[in-house]
């Protein structure tokens, strides 16, 4: 489910001793009345445990440790910017907000209508982007909608993230514009203009990137990896799907039985994936191009 010993790394300022008469970190279940789910496997790495509402990970730094990690905090904020139909109902184009959790197995989404006024003021919903003011988004159906880091987060990604998607909305609204006067080709700006948009992109495939290494294990990343070395994308809308490729090569070549990796869990994950997440992920995975 996570990347175990990323999120042991991550947090290691809240973990605390443990003293047991034994020092293996795989036979607490009875100490912690909690149910082993991901054994360690080698001293470096972590022994994970499963309560109804938290995870208790165990390890060796210095003797003995346990780290506590609640399930409701273990939340994705994803940020996307639609422009193409995909049936939801909502005028093109719009911006997506998509909350999941694998832990409590939540999911929620919020979408905004995205316009550009006479002023030249972005709007998403009923709030401008000039306004750096959080619109209503309840989530009311999440359990952890009143957990104070998720609406920190929440503000976060309205905040910060989403003034990063101004370039690509402009462009968008743009690319109309110039298509309703003899179909003119886009333009970007001058080259400081484009050296901005690349670096807004480029940062929003960090994020992203950070976000999917705790969703993927290293076998399931190496395997992603394999699939994608052999496959060419043409093009930006060639990316979506990336999942139909893994599963192909699933049930050719028996993939997951070669990286050891159950391939509903893999597939489940990677049909959850945004656009942005599938672009970053290709990102991470793709080879590198020959001198």
């Amino acid at each position: 489910m996570y990347d175990w010993n990323a999120l042991w790394h991550e947090h290691q300022g809240y973990r605390t001793g443990y003293d047991i008469h034994h020092n293996d970190a795989n036979l607490l279940s009875d100490e912690l009345s909690a149910k082993l789910i991901h054994p360690a496997q080698q001293p470096d790495q972590v022994a994970v445990y499963e309560k109804a509402d938290r995870f208790i990970l165990a390890g060796h730094d210095g003797g003995l440790q346990l780290l506590e990690v609640f399930k409701h905090g273990l939340f994705d904020i994803t940020l996307r910017f639609v422009t193409e139909d995909e049936g939801q109902n909502v005028a093109l184009p719009y911006v997506e907000i998509h909350v999941d959790n694998l832990a409590t197995e939540e999911q929620a989404v919020w979408r905004g209508e995205a316009k550009l006024d006479e002023e030249g003021r972005i709007w998403v919903g009923k709030r401008t982007l000039d306004e750096d003011v959080l619109p209503a988004m309840p989530f009311d159906e999440l359990s952890f909608t009143d957990l104070a880091s998720f609406r920190e987060e929440l503000a976060r990604v309205w905040h910060e993230d989403l003034p990063q998607l101004r370039p690509l909305i402009e462009a968008w609204f743009r690319q109309g514009e110039l298509a309703a006067e003899e179909e003119a080709p886009a333009h970007y700006g001058d080259a400081d203009r484009v050296q901005q948009i690349c670096d807004r992109y480029a940062e929003i495939v960090r994020r992203e990137q950070a976000a999917l290494s705790r969703q993927f294990s290293d076998d399931e990343l190496r395997l992603i990896a394999a699939v994608i070395r052999s496959v060419h994308f043409d093009s930006a809308a060639s990316c979506r799907g990336v999942w139909l490729a893994v599963e192909a090569r699933i049930i050719q070549d028996e993939l997951d039985q070669q990286f050891e990796v159950a391939a509903d869990a893999l597939l489940a994950k990677m049909k959850a994936l945004s656009y942005a997440q599938e672009v970053s992920l290709i990102e991470a995975l793709s080879p590198l191009p020959d001198n």
